[in-house]
């Protein structure tokens, strides 16, 4: 339910994923673009007996809402047996803190998002989650047990080793949202060089997501994606989640983090929900406070580790990155599906 080819953006990126991962098990069908365009799409689609012989069908949901074309197809190929998981991927309209009711349009999308979520889920053979509790804020505590768990997935691929002297520290995506913890980010950097005057700060952030006025000689604000990232890599000792503890992030399964893993370096996280159990199950990082105070500690303690800690909690985000590859989660999907390569 996204237009694909784009500006990268975490759904994006992946839907980007999940495809290739797919397109090397079975033969795959694409069907993107926004709402009207989608809809001609699928439209088309049936019309052109697209429908038989289909194993199954795999449904991204946007954070906006589906529209009734979306309804009306999948219903119809449940009609014609065809098996349909549809993951849902956040629930924005419900949590204040990342979607303000500011205007008539928002008042009238947060009303109708649960309606027209679980209209989809009714369409639905199975419906899939990134997390348990996402699963019960959109579905209730009874349904939400019968729900797959499907949260992000890693790249996994060749990393550069970490650079003698490097003393960078890379954080990725937005700041435009408090919640987002873009604030206490800088601020923790700030701390922490008055310790060590060395240590450089780099955002990867849309220009629209930057904060407004100057900025610190010690802080990149960069545009980059994919392999750009990866060439920033070899001067990063760690990466950054800054988020605060909100309702919302409690629950959330940021993607940023599982491709943080990829990267095969530290993780800093705070004490936020799913990202924090992933960074201590794993032992690939620390789990710090969401205060400047508490991320500043954390960036001071990975600033001041030694060459093999650096390796060991790189090694063990890699080994995380490899039992969550896009890969593991394309042969979930075929499997909830009953679909075999």
């Amino acid at each position: 339910m996204y237009r694909l080819g784009g500006e990268a953006s975490g759904p994006t990126v992946r839907i980007g994923h999940l495809r290739d991962a797919l397109a090397q098990r079975v033969r795959l069908d694409v069907v993107s673009g926004a709402r009207l365009e989608r809809a001609f799409a699928l439209i088309g689609y049936a019309l052109r007996g697209r429908l038989r012989g289909l194993a199954g069908i795999y449904v991204e949901s946007s954070s906006s809402l589906p529209g009734p074309v979306d309804i009306i197809f999948l219903g119809l190929a449940r009609l014609c047996r065809v098996r349909v998981l549809t993951y849902i991927r956040d629930a924005y309209q419900l949590f204040p803190e990342y979607y303000a009711t500011d205007s008539a349009k928002r008042r009238i999308s947060r009303a109708a998002f649960l309606p027209a979520v679980r209209a989809l889920t009714k369409v639905s053979s199975l419906v899939a989650f990134p997390s348990r509790g996402l699963a019960r804020s959109v579905l209730g505590d009874g349904w939400a047990q019968r729900a797959a768990l499907l949260p992000p997935g890693a790249k996994v691929a060749p990393v550069s080793p970490v650079r003698p002297g490097a003393r960078a520290f890379l954080y990725v995506g937005s700041l435009a949202h408090a919640a987002q913890g873009g604030g206490i980010l800088v601020e923790a950097m700030a701390l922490a060089r008055e310790r060590s005057q060395d240590l450089e700060l780099i955002c990867v952030t849309p220009p629209h997501d930057q904060p407004a006025g100057p900025r610190p000689g010690w802080l990149r604000y960069l545009r980059a994606s994919g392999a750009e990232i990866e060439e920033l890599l070899p001067e990063v000792l760690a990466t950054i989640t800054p988020r605060m503890r909100t309702p919302y992030n409690e629950l959330a399964v940021p993607i940023k983090v599982l491709e943080y893993l990829g990267y095969g370096r530290p993780l800093i996280v705070t004490d936020v929900g799913e990202t924090a159990a992933m960074v201590r199950a794993a032992g690939c990082g620390l789990v710090v406070p969401d205060t400047a105070e508490g991320l500043s500690a954390g960036i001071g303690e990975v600033a001041s580790a030694s060459p093999q800690q650096i390796r060991s909690w790189g090694a063990a985000a890699l080994r995380a990155a490899e039992a969550n590859s896009w890969e593991v989660r394309a042969a979930r999907i075929m499997e909830l599906l009953g679909v075999r390569p």
